[in-house]
C-alpha cells in the first residue's frame, strides 16, 4: 500500500488486513479511516469509566477494542485489549499497567493509522459503482455479525459469490451453516480466517 513497509513493527500486520478485505486496497483504508474515528477517544472514555469505577462498562470498551484491533490486524493491540477486558471482569482491581500498555499501543497504531492515510496520494480511476456497493456491502456484513444484527443472512446471501470466492466451498458451507444457528461469532471468524 503506497510503498507502506507491512509489517506488525507499525502496529497493523497490512498483508493480512488486506487479506482479510479480499484485497481490497480502498476498503482497507475505510476501514482504517473508521478506526481511527471511533477509537481516538477510547483511552478517555476507558479511564474516564474507571473514575467512575464502572467496571462493566469499562469492559465492554475493551471488549469493542479487541474486536476493532482484530479487524485491522493490530494483533497487539488486540492482545492487550484482551488482557484488560480478562482482567476487568476477574472483578480484581483496575489493571494499571495493562492499561498504560494498551493506551501506549493505541497510541501507536493511531500513528500509523494516521500514516497510512495520508500516504494515500492521488485518487485512482473511480470504481464501478457495483465494485464499491460490493466493497460497503462486505465492511456491512462484517459489522452486522460483530454486533449480532438479525439482518446479516439476508445481506451474506446477496454477496455468497464474493463469500465463495474468499472462503471455498468447504468453509463457505460452515459459515452458511453457522449463519442459520445464529453463530455471528463463528460466522466472522470462518470470514476472517480464524475458523
Amino acid at each position: 500500500m503506497s510503498g507502506v513497509a507491512s509489517d506488525t513493527a507499525a502496529g497493523i500486520d497490512l498483508a493480512a488486513g488486506l487479506e482479510r478485505v479480499m484485497g481490497d486496497h480502498d476498503l482497507f483504508l475505510r476501514v482504517l479511516g473508521r478506526f481511527a474515528t471511533d477509537y481516538r477517544d477510547l483511552t478517555a472514555r476507558l479511564h474516564a469509566a474507571l473514575d467512575a469505577q464502572d467496571a462493566v462498562l469499562a469492559q465492554r470498551i475493551a471488549h469493542t477494542l479487541k474486536g476493532a484491533a482484530g479487524m485491522i490486524e493490530a494483533v497487539r493491540l488486540r492482545d492487550l485489549a484482551l488482557e484488560v477486558e480478562l482482567a476487568l471482569k476477574s472483578g480484581a482491581a483496575p489493571p494499571l499497567v495493562a492499561i498504560a500498555r494498551l493506551d501506549a499501543e493505541l497510541a501507536r497504531v493511531l500513528a500509523h493509522v494516521d500514516t497510512l492515510l495520508a500516504a494515500r496520494r492521488t485518487p485512482e480511476a473511480p470504481s464501478a459503482p457495483a465494485e464499491v456497493e460490493g466493497a460497503q456491502d462486505l465492511a456491512r456484513l462484517r459489522e452486522m455479525l460483530d454486533t449480532g444484527d438479525g439482518r446479516a443472512p439476508e445481506l451474506a446471501g446477496r454477496l455468497r459469490p464474493r463469500l465463495v470466492a474468499h472462503l471455498g466451498d468447504d468453509a463457505m458451507a460452515a459459515f452458511e451453516a453457522a449463519l442459520r444457528r445464529y453463530d455471528f461469532e463463528r460466522a466472522l471468524a470462518l470470514i476472517d480466517g480464524q475458523a
